[in-house]
């Protein structure tokens, strides 16, 4: 027997960016998964080898079906909460006395110098359960330019509107990092570990606009906001003010430059160079153009 036969992973998230490029990647590998959901009557999309599961943070009562014959589980907890700790933990608890043999943990890139953040006390709670672990903190994603309230800033304004200043971030590819996941899942090599994932280049936001600018053959600009015209306009958007004050506090943390480095972790797991972002331009200019 393989061991990609004797593996069955739970992937939380899988209908969200990441979640479903790992699920994608299993899927092509033959791995037996179950993708979590709490939206059983909205899953389109069915692959022999994948099994929908309904399941729900907030709600225990589900824990124990998608756990049941899982050996590794792809963990999201909750991204955008201010306590992901309030649900992650539980269920970090119930996977330890599931027979889980390793969690992979996606949370995001300083967490571990962050004792106020979230995330850090789901670091501490996973590190402290004795379960085999792997934490993946990745930098901004080079998504975010292809959905939400930037796609539409870019194809409407031709333009890029944060409070971010003239600080850079070593954005990533979120495919580079379900390419790791993948590995990490897969694998035991990884065990223990923490990797922080960011792209191989670190880019000012002007030099995101050049790159778009050049792969879309039309200009756009960036528009350096300060966080109360920042907060106005994702309100206006028509998303909630405790969003609005979350996505600023994050600016506010990429303006003293703790985004910017680079991590050879990409490369150092898959073995080639992650993503750069005028080729991920290249290959998404019809978002920015249609």
């Amino acid at each position: 027997m393989t061991e990609r036969d004797r593996t069955r992973v739970l992937v939380l998230g899988a209908t969200g960016k990441v979640g479903s490029a790992v699920l994608r990647r299993l899927e092509n590998r033959g791995v037996q998964v179950k993708a979590a959901t709490r939206s059983l009557d909205k899953i389109v999309v069915i692959h022999p080898t994948t099994q929908w599961v309904h399941f729900d943070l907030e709600q225990p009562s589900t824990f124990a079906a998608a756990l049941a014959d899982v050996s590794r589980v792809f963990l999201i907890a909750r991204p955008g909460d201010d306590r992901p700790q309030d649900v992650a933990v539980p269920f970090i608890d119930a996977i330890r006395h599931s027979g889980v043999e390793h969690v992979v943990n996606l949370t995001a890139l300083g967490t571990e110098m962050r004792p106020d953040f979230g995330l850090y006390a789901v670091e501490k709670a996973l590190e402290g359960s004795g379960l085999a672990f792997t934490h993946l903190r990745p930098n901004f994603f080079m998504q975010l330019f292809t959905s939400g309230l930037a796609l539409s800033q870019i194809k409407n304004l031709r333009q890029i509107r944060v409070p971010a200043g003239d600080a850079a971030l070593s954005f990533i590819d979120v495919n580079d990092i379900a390419d790791v996941a993948v590995e990490a899942l897969l694998g035991s090599r990884h065990h223990r570990k923490a990797y922080a994932l960011t792209g191989g280049e670190s880019l000012s936001h002007a030099e995101v606009a050049a790159c778009i600018s050049q792969a879309t053959k039309r200009p756009v600009e960036y528009v350096a906001l300060d966080e109360e015209q920042a907060r106005q306009e994702i309100i206006g958007a028509g998303l909630p003010a405790a969003l609005a004050d979350r996505l600023t506090s994050f600016y506010r943390i990429v303006r003293t430059g703790a985004g910017a480095a680079v991590s050879l972790a990409v490369q150092e797991v898959l073995g080639r160079p992650p993503r750069t972002f005028a080729e991920f331009a290249e290959a998404n200019a019809s978002h920015w153009n249609s």
